[in-house]
């Protein structure tokens, strides 16, 4: 039986994890400067998406769903490079109006996905690890907050000085962080 302690820290290291992928697309996102209650919707969907699929998983934790949980990660990381390379195409645009839209519609649930399904395969790892969903749920829905605020407000502090530069920059660091947990999956801790 493992301490309280060590539960809690369990739980800290699994939400901390989990926000990268949430500051990393809010720094993209936020660098189009989006207003206040925009911030608020994708902060909810975020935290939804993330507490949706780590129930999933947890429900699913054992045998087939382990192999579920590879491939779920795999096109995490997929959609993720996915949002990188739109918001790379919309930098390149002149027009007003942007044809994807990561904080409504079509775009805000490809977002969501690609930060969330990485939290199915996590999910599925949570009742062999012992950490309990409950409060797992509860410190993932406050840390995503938190991620999605401080990204969304350093993004758009990059964006008032460099608008497209730096939207480019934050698709490519989408697609780098893509690449880089594939080779990270691909060739385990040697990355």
């Amino acid at each position: 039986m493992q301490s309280e302690s060590t539960t809690f820290l369990k739980i800290v290291a699994v939400a901390i994890a989990v926000g990268f992928d949430v500051l990393a697309i809010s720094i993209g996102v936020g660098i189009s400067r989006i207003p206040w209650q925009t911030s608020v919707r994708l902060g909810i969907s975020f935290a939804s998406a993330e507490i949706v699929m780590q129930v999933i998983g947890y429900e699913l934790g054992t045998g087939a769903g382990q192999l579920f949980g590879a491939i779920a990660s795999w096109i995490g990381l997929v959609l993720l490079a996915l949002v990188g390379v739109f918001m790379i195409v919309e930098s390149y645009r002149h027009s007003e109006k942007k044809s994807f839209d990561p904080t409504r519609g079509a775009g805000l649930l490809v977002a969501s996905l690609s930060i969330s399904l990485d939290s199915l395969g996590i999910g599925f790892a949570l009742p062999a690890v012992g950490i309990p969903l409950i409060p797992l749920l509860i410190t993932l829905s406050i840390s995503t907050a938190i991620f999605t605020s401080i990204g969304l407000t350093f993004g758009a502090k990059i964006g008032e000085r460099y608008e497209r530069d730096a939207e480019r920059a934050a698709g490519a660091m989408l697609i780098l962080l893509a690449i880089i947990f594939s080779l990270h999956g691909i060739f385990g801790k040697t990355i």
